[in-house]
């Protein structure tokens, strides 16, 4: 039971640990899917309509619209690029991540009021900048237009204006003008008077549509009403309305008129001054007691002080919003009620241009896409440029070019066109997003002189125009390089844009390579034998992809790649026969070979050979391929006998490989044979070994795996071991055995019978040859070598004439 409980555990541990292992696998598998899904995300917006409506009476701090941004990146910048027209009235767009991984709020919020009649239409150019890439997209504000309540003067609305009338007025005649405006474009204002008091005079008095109070009918001031007081109501279209009062004292006249000084005058002003400036002063007689100023009849641009005769602009005069203000006539009565005396002065009034706008250009930008093989005097468009300047009707274009797009384009007669070739196919065009920019300026003749600028982006499309050019033709590779091994890469270039966008593929020799379409990485597909075949010629053609707008122009081009085969050491010599036999005697020259090996190598390595059992090395030498004696032999009858059959094992190398053969030596004994005094000793240079090294792939599990397998096998193995243990103590008894009984000598004598027969009968077959050496039957030499006494191998002796070869002979 306890050896059991023992299984029981390991096997448990064994699980626990293929679980715990597992569960790793698949966490560290999960986390690394959903980091895959959030950092494939693609840069966009989302949500961001086309456009949108806001009031002109929107506050500042409101939002104007909200969407949501998709980003990689933890921290993505969405900015405002550009606004046009242009107007500071937005804040930095804020951006607030969500609880969806990548996706971001982002608000748009006004930092100022939006004015309908400046901007009906106002479009925001929004960027998304993140560290892998940037994204745009715009959006357009309608500007809701809001009634504005009429403006009056503020004088006549409070506490009301006053006009001194004389009394001696031919009527119809002008008494005042409401002076009162509306901001709403091209709202009309109506005028209409409320109340008249008196009310008996109620029938004297109209207002025209221009807000002049007319009076159709004479003052007296000895027998009319000497104060009069009318209240006037402002309406636009929709109602709104602002209410004033215009008090009208009549003057009684006196007579003779008042001295003026300088009462014809002519001067010039300029526009754009704003309200309240000075046009000119009116003056009369300073010994003149209480000398008071007017018009003669309305002039609505100009005013002028009751006391001091100072004329003034009523608002800022604008030329090109009324050119009739270049020249105005101005009538102005002085009179002095403590005299009863009154004049009048003509002010001859003229307003000069000042040069407030710039030239106004249409298109006021150029947003055109051309193919990159556009011929150079093609027109890209017209532009006309004005400015509504009075007295500007001359403007100049330039064109400004930045360093991509210097001289690419021309302006000729206000035409845009291209004045050199364009190009889609470099690394600098690609990072300005294959983008042309330069910038027109039309600048005016005023003083300052003022500019407008027109952008021109001109996108260029690309067209596949070169084929593929070959870099690499030729690669070199071992015969002994395992298939699935990279032979070399193929490298072509392409001029096109982008230059690496190139499918590789074999169409022809393809049997023994292949060939990734992508790398151009070139792979054995088979096995090489340099002794077949030493050269291969693979036809690889480039493809070029996606370098035009039109996807399927494609360029191809088709070359050969020469593969050469290098010879590696990889067979072995090969001897035919690999057993030779030869009979010599004693006295043979050791100058003349005993027999040549026939091998060959198909490496075509040179081969040495070299005796590797020691007991013929003493007696023979090879010579090349050659066996050759070194007659060394000794038959002496009362001394030393030698052996005659020796077994000479020649190892054959090319210096990597090597092959064994095997030569069976039979000497015929000469009893005058007696072995030289000196000793001639032949070295043998054999060709220094070809190192190779072969790349093998191997499993290198981790540390702690090896650990695991090592304890779990030494756990099993201990388990195996107890199970053995006890089956067999429980089966089988312990306790001695039968020894084994020793050889019988019966053998030993058997065998020395068989020599003494085989000596016997082998002697008289031999018969002598003339050149020196002994023919003899096989049966008589294998007898005469075998049994010329007693032979043992090891400590066994030959049975019936069969030992093992190479075993010494006792003479």
């Amino acid at each position: 039971m306890g050896v059991y409980n023992l299984l029981c555990l390991l096997l448990l541990l064994s699980f626990l640990q293929l679980h715990i292992l597992t569960g790793a696998h698949v966490s560290i598998a999960t986390d690394f899917r959903a980091a895959r899904t959030v950092l494939g995300l693609p840069l966009g917006f989302i949500g961001l309509p086309a456009s949108v409506s806001v009031s002109e009476s929107t506050r500042p701090r409101s939002v104007v619209v909200e969407f949501q941004v998709q980003s990689s990146s933890l921290l993505p910048t969405v900015n405002i690029l550009s606004v046009n027209p242009e107007l500071a009235v937005f804040e930095t767009p804020i951006i607030n991540p969500t609880n969806v991984s990548g996706i971001f709020n982002v608000q748009i919020v006004l930092s100022g009021s939006l004015d309908y009649e400046k901007a009906s239409m106002v479009s925001v150019r929004l960027g998304l900048v993140t560290p892998s890439g940037r994204a745009e997209q715009t959006f357009h504000i309608r500007v809701v237009d809001e009634n504005n309540t009429p403006q009056c003067e503020p004088l006549f609305q409070m506490p009301g204006v006053e006009v001194h009338v004389p009394e001696n007025l031919p009527v119809p005649v002008t008494l005042y003008t409401v002076l009162a405006s509306d901001a709403d474009r091209n709202d009309k204002l109506s005028f209409s008077i409320s109340q008249v008091l008196p009310n008996s005079s109620k029938g004297q008095f109209h207002i025209s549509g221009g807000g002049s109070i007319i009076s159709s009918q004479p003052f007296d001031y000895h027998t009319g009403p000497r104060e009069l007081m009318l209240s006037v109501v402002v309406k636009d279209k929709l109602g709104a309305n602002c209410t004033g009062t215009v008090r009208i004292k009549v003057l009684k006249v006196y007579n003779p008129p008042l001295d003026l000084l300088l009462v014809p005058q002519n001067v010039s002003i300029f526009e754009n001054q704003g309200p309240e400036d000075i046009v000119a002063i009116v003056r009369a007689n300073l010994t003149i007691p209480d000398v008071l100023y007017t018009f003669v009849k309305d002039y609505p641009h100009f005013k002028i002080g009751r006391e001091d005769g100072i004329i003034r602009t009523a608002y800022n005069l604008d030329l090109e919003a009324e050119r009739a203000l270049a020249h105005s006539v101005l009538l102005v009565r002085a009179y002095s009620v403590a005299v009863e005396r009154s004049a009048t002065a003509t002010v001859t009034v003229n307003v000069l241009d000042v040069n407030e706008f710039p030239p106004f250009c249409s298109p006021s930008v150029f947003v055109l896409e051309v193919s990159e093989t556009i011929e150079v005097g093609s027109s890209l468009g017209s532009l006309t440029c004005v400015d509504i300047d009075v007295s500007n009707q001359s403007v100049s274009l330039t064109l400004v070019d930045n360093r991509l797009s210097l001289l690419k384009f021309r302006l000729q007669d206000g035409q845009l066109q291209v004045n050199s070739t364009l190009n889609y196919d470099s690394a600098e065009m690609a990072t300005n997003n294959f983008l042309y920019e330069a910038t027109i300026l039309a600048t005016d003749t005023g003083t300052p002189p003022l500019t407008s600028q027109v952008r021109v982006l001109v996108s260029v499309t690309p067209v596949n125009e070169h084929d593929p050019v070959f870099q690499t033709l030729f690669f070199s590779v071992l015969e002994g390089t395992r298939p699935g091994t990279e032979v070399g890469t193929v490298v072509a270039r392409d001029t096109d844009w982008p230059f690496d966008n190139i499918r590789y593929s074999i169409t022809a020799g393809g049997a023994m390579f292949t060939i990734d379409p992508e790398g151009g990485e070139l792979y054995l597909g088979g096995e090489l034998d340099f002794e077949e075949q030493q050269v291969y010629v693979v036809g690889v053609q480039a493809e070029d992809y996606d370098q035009d707008v039109d996807r399927t122009n494609r360029k191809r081009r088709t070359v050969d790649i020469t593969v050469q085969v290098e010879n590696v050491n990889d067979n072995a010599p090969v001897c035919d026969p690999i057993s030779y036999e030869s009979t010599i005697f004693s006295t043979l020259s050791n100058k003349l070979p005993i027999l040549s090996l026939s091998c060959a190598d198909a490496d075509s390595d040179r081969l040495t050979a070299t005796i590797t059992n020691g007991a013929a090395v003493d007696r023979f030498l090879m010579t090349g391929l050659s066996l050759v004696s070194k007659n060394m032999f000794s038959y002496v009858v009362d001394g030393v006998y030698d052996r005659t059959m020796f077994e000479v094992t020649i190892s054959v190398s090319d210096g990597r490989h090597h092959t064994e053969a095997v030569a069976y030596i039979y000497v015929v004994p000469w009893t005058t044979t007696v072995p030289p005094t000196t000793t001639t000793t032949t070295s043998t240079t054999g060709k220094p070994p070809q190192v190779v090294n072969v790349m093998s792939d191997y499993w290198d599990p981790e540390p702690w795996f090896v650990a695991v397998v090592t304890v779990t096998g030494i756990l099993l193995l201990l388990v195996t071991s107890l199970l053995i243990w006890a089956i067999l103590s429980c089966v089988y008894g312990w306790g001695p055995k039968d020894e084994p009984e020793p050889p019988s000598n019966k053998t030993e004598e058997i065998g020395k019978m068989n020599t003494e027969v085989s000596q016997n009968g082998a002697n008289e077959n031999d018969q002598a040859s003339l050149d020196g050496t002994l023919s003899l039957s096989k049966v008589s030499i294998q007898d005469h070598l075998m049994f010329q006494g007693a032979v043992t191998c090891s400590t066994r002796p030959l049975v019936n004439g069969v030992g093992c070869r190479g075993c010494p002979v006792l003479p």
